[in-house]
Protein backbone atom coordinates (compact mmCIF):
# COMPACT_ATOMS: atom_id res chain seq x y z
CA UNK A 1 0.00 0.00 0.00
CA UNK A 2 2.78 2.45 0.97
CA UNK A 3 5.10 1.25 -1.93
CA UNK A 4 6.43 -1.79 -0.28
CA UNK A 5 8.93 0.04 2.16
CA UNK A 6 9.98 -2.31 4.84
CA UNK A 7 11.63 -1.60 8.14
CA UNK A 8 11.86 -2.80 11.83
CA UNK A 9 8.83 -3.11 14.74
CA UNK A 10 9.80 -3.27 18.42
CA UNK A 11 10.75 -6.77 18.49
CA UNK A 12 13.07 -6.74 15.47
CA UNK A 13 10.17 -8.15 12.90
CA UNK A 14 10.10 -7.01 9.32
CA UNK A 15 6.71 -4.95 9.13
CA UNK A 16 6.02 -2.45 6.25
CA UNK A 17 6.61 1.19 6.96
CA UNK A 18 3.66 3.56 7.01
CA UNK A 19 4.56 7.02 6.20
CA UNK A 20 3.68 10.45 8.01
CA UNK A 21 0.98 11.71 6.02
CA UNK A 22 2.00 15.04 6.34
CA UNK A 23 4.93 14.15 4.29
CA UNK A 24 2.89 13.89 1.02
CA UNK A 25 0.12 16.31 1.75
CA UNK A 26 -2.18 13.98 3.19
CA UNK A 27 -2.84 16.27 6.40
CA UNK A 28 -6.08 18.36 6.70
CA UNK A 29 -8.25 20.95 8.46
CA UNK A 30 -10.99 19.41 8.17
CA UNK A 31 -12.74 15.91 5.74
CA UNK A 32 -16.07 14.93 4.78
CA UNK A 33 -16.24 11.18 4.52
CA UNK A 34 -18.61 10.01 1.74
CA UNK A 35 -16.99 6.60 1.63
CA UNK A 36 -17.62 3.12 3.50
CA UNK A 37 -17.85 -0.28 3.22
CA UNK A 38 -17.73 -1.52 -0.76
CA UNK A 39 -18.39 2.77 -1.67
CA UNK A 40 -17.49 1.42 -5.35
CA UNK A 41 -20.17 -0.80 -6.12
CA UNK A 42 -22.96 0.66 -7.37
CA UNK A 43 -25.33 -0.94 -5.04
CA UNK A 44 -23.43 0.21 -1.94
CA UNK A 45 -22.86 3.95 -3.92
CA UNK A 46 -26.81 4.69 -4.47
CA UNK A 47 -28.10 3.65 -0.87
CA UNK A 48 -24.93 4.44 1.02
CA UNK A 49 -22.85 7.06 -0.53
CA UNK A 50 -25.65 9.08 -2.18
CA UNK A 51 -28.17 9.49 1.01
CA UNK A 52 -24.80 10.77 2.84
CA UNK A 53 -23.95 13.30 -0.07
CA UNK A 54 -27.49 14.13 -0.26
CA UNK A 55 -27.47 15.10 3.73
CA UNK A 56 -23.82 17.12 3.53
CA UNK A 57 -25.28 18.60 0.55
CA UNK A 58 -25.13 22.25 1.44
CA UNK A 59 -21.93 21.61 4.15
CA UNK A 60 -20.22 20.73 0.87
CA UNK A 61 -21.18 23.43 -1.14
CA UNK A 62 -19.76 25.90 0.89
CA UNK A 63 -16.56 24.09 0.88
CA UNK A 64 -16.77 23.96 -2.72
CA UNK A 65 -17.34 27.65 -2.61
CA UNK A 66 -13.69 28.45 -1.44
CA UNK A 67 -10.82 29.40 -3.70
CA UNK A 68 -8.11 28.53 -2.20
CA UNK A 69 -5.67 26.75 -4.24
CA UNK A 70 -3.82 24.74 -1.96
CA UNK A 71 -6.90 23.58 -0.18
CA UNK A 72 -7.16 21.84 3.65
CA UNK A 73 -11.00 21.44 3.59
CA UNK A 74 -11.54 17.94 1.62
CA UNK A 75 -14.30 16.20 0.66
CA UNK A 76 -13.12 12.35 0.44
CA UNK A 77 -15.00 10.83 -2.54
CA UNK A 78 -14.89 7.36 -3.99
CA UNK A 79 -12.49 6.81 -6.94
CA UNK A 80 -13.69 9.06 -10.01
CA UNK A 81 -12.54 5.97 -12.31
CA UNK A 82 -15.98 4.23 -11.01
CA UNK A 83 -17.60 6.45 -13.78
CA UNK A 84 -20.83 6.44 -12.30
CA UNK A 85 -19.23 8.34 -9.33
CA UNK A 86 -18.01 11.15 -11.93
CA UNK A 87 -21.75 11.18 -13.02
CA UNK A 88 -23.72 11.83 -10.20
CA UNK A 89 -21.12 14.43 -9.05
CA UNK A 90 -22.20 16.22 -11.92
CA UNK A 91 -25.61 15.68 -11.07
CA UNK A 92 -25.91 16.58 -7.73
CA UNK A 93 -22.50 18.80 -7.02
CA UNK A 94 -21.76 20.36 -10.45
CA UNK A 95 -19.69 23.39 -8.41
CA UNK A 96 -17.15 20.03 -7.86
CA UNK A 97 -16.27 20.75 -11.74
CA UNK A 98 -14.88 24.35 -13.15
CA UNK A 99 -15.99 25.61 -16.34
CA UNK A 100 -13.47 23.15 -18.20
CA UNK A 101 -14.43 20.23 -16.24
CA UNK A 102 -11.63 20.08 -14.10
CA UNK A 103 -12.31 18.89 -10.79
CA UNK A 104 -12.03 21.42 -7.80
CA UNK A 105 -8.79 20.54 -5.72
CA UNK A 106 -11.46 20.66 -2.56
CA UNK A 107 -12.51 16.76 -3.88
CA UNK A 108 -10.03 14.00 -2.58
CA UNK A 109 -10.18 10.61 -4.39
CA UNK A 110 -10.22 7.34 -1.78
CA UNK A 111 -9.71 4.11 -3.57
CA UNK A 112 -7.82 2.04 -6.23
CA UNK A 113 -6.57 3.45 -9.43
CA UNK A 114 -5.70 1.46 -12.43
CA UNK A 115 -4.55 4.37 -14.73
CA UNK A 116 -1.52 7.06 -14.71
CA UNK A 117 -2.77 10.25 -13.27
CA UNK A 118 -6.22 11.66 -12.05
CA UNK A 119 -9.09 12.90 -13.67
CA UNK A 120 -8.14 16.85 -14.23
CA UNK A 121 -4.89 16.38 -12.19
CA UNK A 122 -6.53 16.00 -9.04
CA UNK A 123 -5.29 14.39 -6.06
CA UNK A 124 -5.77 10.72 -5.63
CA UNK A 125 -4.42 7.81 -3.38
CA UNK A 126 -3.00 4.78 -4.90
CA UNK A 127 -3.82 2.95 -1.99
CA UNK A 128 -7.22 1.09 -1.08
CA UNK A 129 -6.15 2.15 2.18
CA UNK A 130 -5.04 5.20 2.55
CA UNK A 131 -3.86 7.08 6.18
CA UNK A 132 -4.41 10.87 6.36
CA UNK A 133 -4.59 12.95 9.44
CA UNK A 134 -7.80 15.60 9.77
CA UNK A 135 -8.32 17.82 12.65
CA UNK A 136 -12.34 17.58 12.06
CA UNK A 137 -13.87 14.85 10.20
CA UNK A 138 -17.42 14.72 9.15
CA UNK A 139 -19.45 12.01 8.33
CA UNK A 140 -22.84 10.21 8.41
CA UNK A 141 -24.00 7.01 10.52
CA UNK A 142 -27.13 5.80 11.23
CA UNK A 143 -28.62 2.63 12.42
CA UNK A 144 -29.86 0.13 10.06
CA UNK A 145 -33.22 -1.89 10.57
CA UNK A 146 -32.86 -4.32 12.57
CA UNK A 147 -34.92 -7.22 10.32
CA UNK A 148 -35.18 -7.25 6.82
CA UNK A 149 -38.63 -6.90 5.68
CA UNK A 150 -41.73 -9.38 5.54
CA UNK A 151 -41.75 -11.74 4.48
CA UNK A 152 -37.54 -12.85 4.81
CA UNK A 153 -37.51 -11.10 8.48
CA UNK A 154 -34.44 -11.88 9.72
CA UNK A 155 -30.85 -10.68 9.91
CA UNK A 156 -30.91 -7.81 7.75
CA UNK A 157 -27.47 -6.69 6.06
CA UNK A 158 -26.72 -2.96 4.60
CA UNK A 159 -30.19 -1.64 4.84
CA UNK A 160 -30.41 2.10 4.89
CA UNK A 161 -33.30 3.41 6.51
CA UNK A 162 -36.36 4.68 4.72
CA UNK A 163 -36.47 7.98 5.48
CA UNK A 164 -32.15 8.46 3.76
CA UNK A 165 -33.77 6.53 0.60
CA UNK A 166 -36.50 8.69 0.12
CA UNK A 167 -35.15 12.06 0.65
CA UNK A 168 -32.27 10.75 -1.57
CA UNK A 169 -34.92 9.96 -4.42
CA UNK A 170 -36.22 13.13 -4.52
CA UNK A 171 -32.79 15.19 -4.75
CA UNK A 172 -31.94 13.05 -7.60
CA UNK A 173 -35.09 13.31 -9.47
CA UNK A 174 -35.56 16.90 -9.31
CA UNK A 175 -31.44 17.07 -10.75
CA UNK A 176 -32.82 15.29 -13.23
CA UNK A 177 -36.08 17.59 -14.02
CA UNK A 178 -33.87 19.89 -14.49
CA UNK A 179 -31.37 18.36 -16.67
CA UNK A 180 -34.08 17.06 -18.99
CA UNK A 181 -37.50 17.87 -20.43
CA UNK A 182 -40.85 16.46 -20.76
CA UNK A 183 -42.08 13.51 -22.58
CA UNK A 184 -44.97 11.07 -22.75
CA UNK A 185 -43.53 7.35 -21.94
CA UNK A 186 -45.29 4.17 -23.27
CA UNK A 187 -45.54 1.70 -20.89
CA UNK A 188 -42.02 -0.02 -20.30
CA UNK A 189 -40.76 -3.20 -19.17
CA UNK A 190 -37.15 -2.91 -18.17
CA UNK A 191 -35.18 -6.55 -17.94
CA UNK A 192 -32.22 -6.28 -15.76
CA UNK A 193 -29.53 -8.25 -18.33
CA UNK A 194 -26.26 -9.72 -16.03
CA UNK A 195 -25.47 -11.44 -19.94
CA UNK A 196 -21.87 -9.20 -19.39
CA UNK A 197 -21.25 -10.22 -15.69
CA UNK A 198 -18.91 -12.85 -14.06
CA UNK A 199 -21.42 -14.07 -11.99
CA UNK A 200 -25.45 -14.92 -11.47
CA UNK A 201 -26.37 -14.84 -15.49
CA UNK A 202 -29.58 -16.26 -15.62
CA UNK A 203 -29.68 -19.38 -18.08
CA UNK A 204 -33.06 -19.32 -19.19
CA UNK A 205 -32.32 -15.48 -20.06
CA UNK A 206 -33.21 -15.87 -23.76
CA UNK A 207 -36.40 -18.03 -23.57
CA UNK A 208 -37.30 -15.04 -20.56
CA UNK A 209 -36.26 -12.21 -23.34
CA UNK A 210 -38.54 -14.17 -26.07
CA UNK A 211 -41.90 -14.60 -23.51
CA UNK A 212 -40.96 -11.15 -22.29
CA UNK A 213 -41.05 -10.16 -25.81
CA UNK A 214 -44.19 -11.26 -26.61
CA UNK A 215 -46.21 -9.88 -23.81
CA UNK A 216 -44.56 -6.15 -24.38
CA UNK A 217 -46.05 -6.67 -28.01
CA UNK A 218 -49.63 -7.98 -27.13
CA UNK A 219 -49.44 -5.15 -24.15
CA UNK A 220 -48.52 -2.27 -26.76
CA UNK A 221 -45.28 -1.99 -24.40
CA UNK A 222 -41.61 -1.60 -24.81
CA UNK A 223 -39.50 -4.02 -23.72
CA UNK A 224 -35.79 -2.20 -22.64
CA UNK A 225 -32.76 -4.51 -22.33
CA UNK A 226 -31.01 -2.72 -19.45
CA UNK A 227 -27.03 -3.46 -19.06
CA UNK A 228 -23.71 -1.62 -18.55
CA UNK A 229 -23.92 0.25 -22.26
CA UNK A 230 -22.33 3.69 -23.56
CA UNK A 231 -24.54 6.51 -23.76
CA UNK A 232 -24.87 7.20 -27.47
CA UNK A 233 -27.21 10.34 -27.50
CA UNK A 234 -24.95 12.23 -25.21
CA UNK A 235 -24.84 16.03 -25.15
CA UNK A 236 -22.66 16.53 -22.39
CA UNK A 237 -19.92 14.77 -20.04
CA UNK A 238 -20.41 11.02 -20.79
CA UNK A 239 -20.50 9.91 -16.91
CA UNK A 240 -23.21 12.23 -16.66
CA UNK A 241 -25.36 11.60 -19.77
CA UNK A 242 -25.13 7.88 -18.54
CA UNK A 243 -26.45 8.35 -15.31
CA UNK A 244 -29.35 10.51 -16.36
CA UNK A 245 -29.97 7.88 -19.36
CA UNK A 246 -30.17 4.97 -16.19
CA UNK A 247 -32.43 6.99 -13.93
CA UNK A 248 -34.42 7.86 -17.11
CA UNK A 249 -34.90 4.24 -18.20
CA UNK A 250 -36.51 3.45 -14.31
CA UNK A 251 -38.15 6.44 -13.69
CA UNK A 252 -39.84 5.33 -16.85
CA UNK A 253 -40.61 1.76 -15.67
CA UNK A 254 -43.41 0.00 -15.12
CA UNK A 255 -42.35 -3.32 -14.49
CA UNK A 256 -38.51 -4.25 -13.65
CA UNK A 257 -37.26 -7.69 -14.01
CA UNK A 258 -33.94 -8.59 -13.07
CA UNK A 259 -31.70 -11.22 -11.19
CA UNK A 260 -29.96 -10.04 -7.94
CA UNK A 261 -27.60 -7.40 -8.80
CA UNK A 262 -26.09 -3.66 -8.96
CA UNK A 263 -28.55 -2.90 -11.96
CA UNK A 264 -31.60 -3.53 -9.47
CA UNK A 265 -30.15 -0.51 -7.76
CA UNK A 266 -31.72 1.71 -10.16
CA UNK A 267 -35.60 0.91 -8.85
CA UNK A 268 -34.16 3.80 -6.10
CA UNK A 269 -35.73 6.13 -9.12
CA UNK A 270 -38.58 4.37 -10.06
CA UNK A 271 -42.22 5.66 -9.33
CA UNK A 272 -44.65 4.11 -6.31
CA UNK A 273 -46.37 1.94 -7.47
CA UNK A 274 -43.99 0.34 -10.35
CA UNK A 275 -44.13 -3.87 -10.02
CA UNK A 276 -40.14 -5.53 -9.23
CA UNK A 277 -39.84 -8.64 -9.89
CA UNK A 278 -36.43 -9.75 -8.42
CA UNK A 279 -35.18 -13.56 -9.69
CA UNK A 280 -33.11 -13.87 -6.10
CA UNK A 281 -32.09 -16.32 -3.14
CA UNK A 282 -34.82 -15.65 -0.86
CA UNK A 283 -33.25 -15.14 2.23
CA UNK A 284 -32.91 -12.51 4.89
CA UNK A 285 -29.06 -11.25 3.70
CA UNK A 286 -30.16 -10.92 0.27
CA UNK A 287 -33.35 -8.72 1.23
CA UNK A 288 -31.67 -5.32 -0.41
CA UNK A 289 -34.28 -4.66 -3.35
CA UNK A 290 -37.55 -5.77 -1.07
CA UNK A 291 -35.92 -3.37 1.16
CA UNK A 292 -35.37 -0.50 -1.32
CA UNK A 293 -38.67 -1.26 -2.85
CA UNK A 294 -40.44 -1.13 0.13
CA UNK A 295 -39.04 1.61 1.26
CA UNK A 296 -40.16 3.71 -1.87
CA UNK A 297 -43.60 2.76 -2.25
CA UNK A 298 -43.14 0.14 -5.10
CA UNK A 299 -44.56 -3.79 -5.79
CA UNK A 300 -42.14 -6.05 -4.86
CA UNK A 301 -42.52 -9.69 -6.66
CA UNK A 302 -39.62 -12.28 -5.51
CA UNK A 303 -39.12 -15.30 -7.61
CA UNK A 304 -36.80 -17.92 -5.98
CA UNK A 305 -34.14 -19.04 -8.25
CA UNK A 306 -32.63 -22.75 -7.97
CA UNK A 307 -30.85 -23.18 -4.91
CA UNK A 308 -27.15 -23.55 -5.94
CA UNK A 309 -23.98 -24.10 -3.34
CA UNK A 310 -22.01 -20.68 -4.46
CA UNK A 311 -24.71 -18.45 -4.15
CA UNK A 312 -24.08 -14.93 -5.18
CA UNK A 313 -20.80 -16.49 -6.53
CA UNK A 314 -22.25 -18.89 -8.95
CA UNK A 315 -21.60 -18.05 -12.47
CA UNK A 316 -25.03 -19.28 -13.65
CA UNK A 317 -28.52 -19.52 -11.97
CA UNK A 318 -31.78 -20.60 -13.16
CA UNK A 319 -35.15 -20.89 -12.73
CA UNK A 320 -37.00 -23.44 -11.13
CA UNK A 321 -39.32 -25.49 -13.10
CA UNK A 322 -42.25 -23.02 -14.45
CA UNK A 323 -39.77 -20.14 -12.94
CA UNK A 324 -40.26 -18.04 -16.97
CA UNK A 325 -44.39 -18.74 -16.67
CA UNK A 326 -44.36 -16.99 -13.22
CA UNK A 327 -42.54 -14.04 -14.51
CA UNK A 328 -44.34 -13.78 -17.26
CA UNK A 329 -47.18 -13.84 -15.42
CA UNK A 330 -46.19 -11.43 -12.89
CA UNK A 331 -44.82 -8.91 -15.40
CA UNK A 332 -48.18 -9.17 -17.71
CA UNK A 333 -50.15 -8.27 -13.63
CA UNK A 334 -47.37 -5.39 -13.14
CA UNK A 335 -49.06 -3.80 -16.97
CA UNK A 336 -52.16 -4.02 -15.55
CA UNK A 337 -51.90 -2.19 -12.21
CA UNK A 338 -49.51 0.32 -13.49
CA UNK A 339 -52.38 1.62 -16.46
CA UNK A 340 -53.02 4.56 -14.10
CA UNK A 341 -49.60 5.73 -14.17
CA UNK A 342 -48.78 8.71 -15.92
CA UNK A 343 -45.41 8.64 -16.62
CA UNK A 344 -44.03 11.19 -14.49
CA UNK A 345 -43.79 11.27 -10.46
CA UNK A 346 -44.91 13.49 -8.43
CA UNK A 347 -41.72 14.02 -6.74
Amino acid sequence: AFGGSVGKDGNGNDALLIPDPRSNNAWFDSAILLTGYASDNYFHFVTEVLPSLVVMRNRIKDILKQQQTETKDVVVVPNLQNEFVEGFLRLLLPEAFDDKGKLSPHIVQWGPWKKSGGVGGTTHFTSTHPIAFTKRLATVMWDQPATAPPPLNGPAHCLTPKPLIRAMQRVVLKSVDSNTSDTVMPKKIVYCSRSSSSTRKLAEEDELLSRLQEVASKEGAQLFVFEKQVATNATGPFPLAAVIDAIQVFQSANVVVGVHGASLANIAFCRIGTTIIELGFGIPQAAHYLHLASSLELDYVGVRLRQNSRSFGATEVSLPEGGVDEVVNSVIKGLKLSEGMDGRDEL
